[in-house]
Formats: C-alpha cells, structure tokens, sequence
C-alpha cells in the first residue's frame, strides 16, 4: 500500500471507528462524572482517552486529561476500592449511602440509553430514508435457487402469514426472526390465490453465523444512478424513475433486474417504466460487456422518507429504541438456548468496518449506527457481571436486602470471577471477529 491507501484507510474507517467508540464511552463516562460530583464525590481524574497522558488540568479536585489511546475515556473516583476496615475520608465514593453509590454506577448506562434516544428523535425530526419494503405486508419477491425454500414450494408473490407460529405483519419482524433463527425448521403458512398453504421451512446459517432464509422480498426498484454515455441514459432514463416491467414480466426485487439485463446482451428489452405516476414503455438495448448485457444504471429498492414533528418524533424514537433494546436480549436469550452461535455477536474488527461503511453512507446512517451502539453499551452494562456497572448494581442490590457491607475480600473475588468470565467472552467474539473478517 502507498502513503496515500494508508491515509485514505485512515480517513474512511479508522476516523469513523474512533469517533463512534469515543463518543458512546465519554457519554458513559460522563454519566458517572455528573452525578459523582452533584454528590460531592471526589472525581480524582477525567480522562478523554486511555493510556499515558499528554495534557491537562486540574479544577476543583478534578484532573482533566487527553490521552494517547483516543478509544473513550474513563473517570477516577476517590476511595473506590479503599482498604478492609480503613475509615472513609470525605468524598469517598465507598463512604457514601448506598442509593447515592447506586445511582453513580447506574448513571452511566443511563446517558448511554439517553444519548440513543435523543439521537434517533433528532434523526426522525430530520428524516431518514428507509426501505419501504420493512414496513409493508411480507410477501415474497424472489426465491434462492436450490435453497430449503425452494424445496418448500415457496413461490414470488406468496404472502408470508406465520412462521414458527408467530404471526407478522411486516416483512422487517419476520426478517429479524429469521435472522435469528439459523439451522432452524419451522412451519411456515403463506397466502397464494387466497388459499393458505403450510410449509416446512429450514433456515440456512450464514456469515456470522445468521439465518439465511432463501426468501427475498418484494422490494420495487427505482434508478438510483445513471451512467453517463451508458444505454439507459441514451434512453431517457431518469433518476427516481420506477421500473414496473420488462418485456411484460412484472419487476419486484434488485436481484431480477440484474438477471435479466445480464442475460440478454445486445437483445433489446422493452421497459414499463412509472414517472410521476405516469407508466410509459420504452425499448433500450443491453450493451454486451464480456458476455453479459448492460444498461449503466444502478437498481435499489423503493424508499421512503420518515420525518416527524418533536412529539411524533419522540415516540417514534421510543418505540425504535425498545424494539432494537428487545433485540438484544432475544440474542442472548437464543445464544443461552443455544438457537444462535456466539458468531453472531459483532466485536471490535466488525465496528470498525461497520462505522467506515456508515461513514461513507452519510452523516444520518453514521448516528443511526452511534445511537445503537450506545444503546448496546448501555444495555450489556446493566448485566449483572462484574466488573460492569451492572455487577456493582447487583452487589449494592444484595447488600441492601442484607442490610450489611459485604468484605472487601468477597468482593474481589466477585470482581476477579467476573472479570475472568468477561475477557473469556470478549475473547471468543473477537477471536470469530478475526476469523470472519480475515478468513472467510
């Protein structure tokens, strides 16, 4: 690689990375800094940043400091792990009541689902572009070739009722149950000409080990992009155009579109197209290119743009961030269950790629991603594991229905069995992270 891939690495995935992980942490972090203070605890160090410190300075009792590793931050309280039997000086953390010290330690999860909420409402206040498809009835689009679907007689146009006796009514909470359910048979009931038909249908396992369903929806497809000199801009093709048909077949997913195109080099097709809810037909002609047909546009499926005033906004934003929050623990329910393998779960190489690839979709899909990491983190921090602020909430929970401290030296066990069985896990999905991202 020359000076300037590095640079351009940097700048497409390695910035973004960074940016996500240290505003979700500092957010955190900050959640225990103000309500630490607002108590009078001593906060002994604020720092953006991990490791060695390059600058800072002291207010109030506190030190500000940058450091080296710009992963987040942390904060310093005074007397949080004091000596067994050392009496609290003011302004330790420990020498406070104990719903003083609860509310500490549960603060930072807190800005975590706060910082969630807020973002998504401001990004319902400005719009954001979705798939229209998540929102409609499920019916399917397009069957995988030799998929398990395909053995079940699913058919294009089938409208999916039930699966695995749920019943859904969008196609976004019947591809969440799918995802989730990999290497799975389930009975699935479709609608076809107004009979109902039920099928046994086996979910594939895919890349990080997700449900693969052999099913895609039915999607619409409108011209995102046009080449220039290209058939379809010779054409008259237009961005935002609606592609109805070709050749009188009707069109419904991406997938056909290539399909077609790819296979009819130098054969003309003639196109139903819909612009500003008028249909017309025109004939364009697929150059040959190595043997396949192509028109110069790029195909996507139909979007729709949800914006809100504050108050529609607001629940809107609730209602996103409880479905996504339910999501996590119908993971790790399944994973306990052993319905999903540990893969599934994303670590640090699969946020780095994640940011970069939200970074370069723009500034709504980078917050969208922001938001949902920190309702994780705000999440997985409530578990009751030490040394997560959850365990913290689990021990001063115990103590307070046993109305007594419990010695310093069950707590470090606690804490080292916690820690222990924390980089376990941490280790197992960053070691599947490497082996899904560097040997697929």
């Amino acid at each position: 690689m020359t000076w300037l891939h590095y640079v351009n690495w940097i700048w497409d995935y390695a910035l973004p990375f960074v940016a996500v992980l240290a505003s979700v942490v500092l957010f955190h972090e900050f959640g225990h800094y103000l309500v630490a203070k607002w108590f009078g605890i001593t906060v002994e160090i604020f720092s953006v940043g991990f490791g060695p410190r390059i600058a800072g300075f002291v207010r109030g009792g506190t030190e500000y400091r940058v450091s080296w590793v710009p992963l987040g931050g942390y904060v310093k309280l005074k007397g949080e792990a004091p000596e067994e039997g050392s009496p609290a000086e003011p302004g330790d953390l420990m020498g406070r009541p104990r719903w003083q010290r609860f509310l500490v330690f549960v603060m930072g999860a807190v800005f975590n689902l706060l910082t969630a909420l807020v973002l998504t409402t401001a990004i319902f206040m400005n719009g954001v572009q979705e798939p229209a498809y998540l929102y409609g009835p499920p019916i399917i689009g397009a069957v995988d070739p030799d998929s398990p679907a395909q053995a079940a007689g699913l058919q294009p146009g089938d409208r999916v009722v039930s699966f695995g006796g749920k019943r859904f009514d969008t196609w976004k909470d019947l591809q969440i149950e799918m995802l989730l359910s990999p290497r799975q048979t389930r009975p699935i009931v479709v609608e076809r000409d107004g009979r109902r038909i039920t099928a046994q249908l086996t979910i594939e396992a895919g890349r990080n080990d997700v449900g693969v369903p052999g099913i895609a929806p039915r999607t619409g497809v409108v011209v995102a992009s046009l080449q220039e000199g290209m058939p379809a801009e010779r054409a008259g093709m237009r961005r935002g155009d609606r592609i109805l048909a070709i050749d009188g077949r009707p069109i419904h997913t991406v997938e056909a579109i290539f399909r077609i195109i790819q296979g009819a080099p130098g054969r003309p097709l003639r196109f139903t197209i819909e612009r500003q809810g008028r249909a017309f037909e025109t004939d364009i002609v697929p150059v040959d290119l190595q043997g396949k047909g192509h028109l110069g546009f790029a195909p996507s499926p139909v979007t729709v743009t949800r914006a809100y005033a504050f108050p529609e906004a607001l629940v809107h934003s609730v209602e996103r961030n409880l479905d996504d929050a339910t999501l996590v623990f119908v993971t790790f329910r399944k994973l306990l269950m052993r319905q999903l393998s540990i893969k599934t779960f994303s670590g640090p190489i699969d946020l780095f790629v994640f940011s970069g690839q939200a970074a370069q979709e723009g500034l709504i899909p980078f917050l969208q991603l922001i938001a949902f990491v920190s309702l994780q983190l705000g999440i997985i921090n409530l578990l009751p594991i030490p040394p997560l602020d959850g365990g913290h909430l689990f021990t001063l929970t115990i103590e307070g229905v046993i109305r007594r401290e419990l010695s310093m030296q069950l707590k470090e066990r606690i804490m080292q069995a916690g820690l222990i069985l924390l980089l376990l896990f941490m280790g197992t999905v960053i070691y599947f992270d490497i082996t899904k991202n560097f040997f697929r």
